[in-house]
């Protein structure tokens, strides 16, 4: 877990490899800690980065996360991930997947077929497949197929309890000490 890589970083700084680096990169990716991330690249020892395609490929997730480009994530993000991240990296694209659908079924009345596979970087069947089941509807219009996206219901209660906004308030402001 990423409480147990950072553990260890903090525990055994001299001793870290890339796989504790990659562990804590994928943990802080798939929480949703870009900010993490990105300084944690800063601290990776340069031979790592240099050396490591996992690494790199960690890295330019995060940029294209942290840049809300995500048809550069969905097509980065199929690589051939070692073991030790490989459930991680398919929860990071599942929910990421979810989220970005949610995004666009929440932003759009309509959006043509063909620029919605290029933002989930979807072939149109699967696209279409993914399309049936959340019951957005197709129309096919001067042979441009048209999606036509419904909002998503919520399932998360938009009002956040005061302990977790304190939480977070004093989360962020020991960062800022730090």
């Amino acid at each position: 877990t990423g409480y147990t890589c950072r553990t260890q970083k903090l525990t055994r700084p001299t001793n870290a490899n890339a796989k504790l680096y990659i562990n804590l990169c994928a943990y802080y990716l798939v929480v949703n800690k870009m900010t993490e991330a990105n300084l944690l690249w800063k601290r990776v020892p340069q031979h790592i980065k240099e050396e490591n395609d996992e690494m790199q490929k960690l890295y330019l997730l995060t940029q294209c996360l942290h840049s809300n480009n995500l048809s550069n994530f969905f097509r980065h993000i199929h690589y051939e991930w070692s073991d030790d991240i490989k459930s991680v990296m398919d929860q990071l694209h599942r929910d990421t997947k979810k989220n970005a659908l949610t995004l666009i079924g929440n932003a759009y009345t309509s959006i043509f077929e063909h620029n919605l596979s290029a933002i989930m970087n979807m072939p149109k069947d699967q696209l279409k497949e993914a399309c049936t089941a959340l019951e957005w509807d197709y129309e096919c219009i001067n042979q441009k197929a048209i999606v036509f996206p419904k909002r998503l219901p919520r399932t998360e209660n938009i009002y956040t309890s005061s302990e977790y906004q304190l939480s977070k308030l004093t989360e962020f402001v020991s960062f800022l000490e730090n």
